[in-house]
């Protein structure tokens, strides 16, 4: 077997197989290559009834096996550096937590597509850690550690949906199935399909429930977009504004009210003014340590609107004011 030029292989009795991606009537074949090495990767994709124990290591002849049922023709593979195996599981937890026991990641959910597991399992700590802290040191208000399986059980729900999405793409080999494939490419090639899939896929798109009134900001329960840019756009996440990983009220528009009305929160909540210009989707915004937006004042909202619905929302989400604990 010889690699060509651009990542093709030339296979002794074939001839030519493809870099990257190679369908056939029985799988899927993945060929790739890096200039001047000479590690070819190989990944196979099938459909097969023979179960596995994964305590039991992976074999060269089980790869080669693979690669014949899929391509129909051997591939001559002597060693190799890595092999593993990955079966289609989707699996879910009913409940995150019971008592002390709490699931995250691999523990609480196995998702049929690569990829997507460990930034679940880490969305997953991100959600619980600040709220466990917070239990931990005795600050953390009722229903605070039952808010992560909500959050996170319905969040984990969508990305088992886009991943089950994602099995049923691969799949099919018949012509249906090809003109799927073919026209979700033409659609993610337009920018607002390709940001709705990307934030889907990366699980920026969750809103999480807001208690309160049901009229509240539309960024509510959100990810924050960026450190808030004009109008709220932006692609840098939140991370520059948490970075003690602590509760933020972002004051955009010189909101002494809304200040004031956070002072009993000083001691666990900062505060910070970032410039804005006229556009901005609002006149403050409380983050989350997650990077969630757990209340937003409309742009002008008056004081005696805002200032009260701030404090609920503190007191939700970050207890009693010093003094009232």
């Amino acid at each position: 077997m010889t690699v060509l030029d651009g990542g093709d292989l030339d296979v002794p009795g074939l001839g030519t197989v493809r870099a990257g991606f190679t369908r056939t009537e029985r799988g899927l074949l993945g060929v790739g290559t890096s200039p001047g090495s000479p590690v070819v990767s190989l990944y196979t994709t099938e459909e097969e009834g023979t179960e596995y124990d994964d305590d039991i290591p992976m074999t060269v002849a089980e790869l080669q096996g693979s690669l014949r049922r899929v391509l129909g023709a051997e591939i001559p593979v002597r060693e190799a550096v890595r092999l593993s195996r990955f079966t289609f599981k989707a699996r879910h937890a009913e409940q995150y937590r019971s008592g002390r026991i709490l699931l995250a990641g691999d523990a609480a959910h196995l998702f049929p597509a690569t990829g997507v597991a460990i930034s679940a399992g880490m969305l997953d700590a991100v959600d619980l850690a600040w709220k466990l802290a917070a239990d931990l040191h005795g600050r953390a208000p009722d229903g605070l550690l039952d808010s992560y399986q909500d959050e996170r059980r319905s969040a984990n729900a969508r990305t088992m949906l886009h991943t089950q999405a994602q099995v049923a793409l691969r799949r099919g080999t018949d012509p249906a199935a090809e003109a799927l494939r073919e026209l979700l490419q033409e659609l993610l090639a337009d920018e607002q399909p390709l940001r709705r899939t990307a934030a889907l896929v990366a699980g920026a798109d969750l809103r999480h429930p807001v208690p309160g009134p049901s009229d509240h900001h539309p960024m509510a329960g959100s990810f924050l977009p960026a450190p808030t840019a004009p109008g709220g756009r932006g692609t840098a996440g939140p991370a520059p504004l948490l970075p003690t990983a602590r509760p933020v009220l972002l004051d955009l528009a010189d909101r002494a009210d809304l200040r004031r009305a956070a002072e009993g929160w000083r001691s666990r909540v900062d505060v910070r003014a970032a410039a804005t210009t006229a556009d901005r989707a609002a006149d403050a915004v409380l983050v989350r340590p997650d990077g969630h937006v757990a209340w937003a004042a409309a742009v002008g909202e008056p004081a005696e609107r805002a200032a009260p619905a701030l404090r609920a929302a503190l007191a939700h989400w970050f207890g009693a004011p010093d003094g009232d604990a």
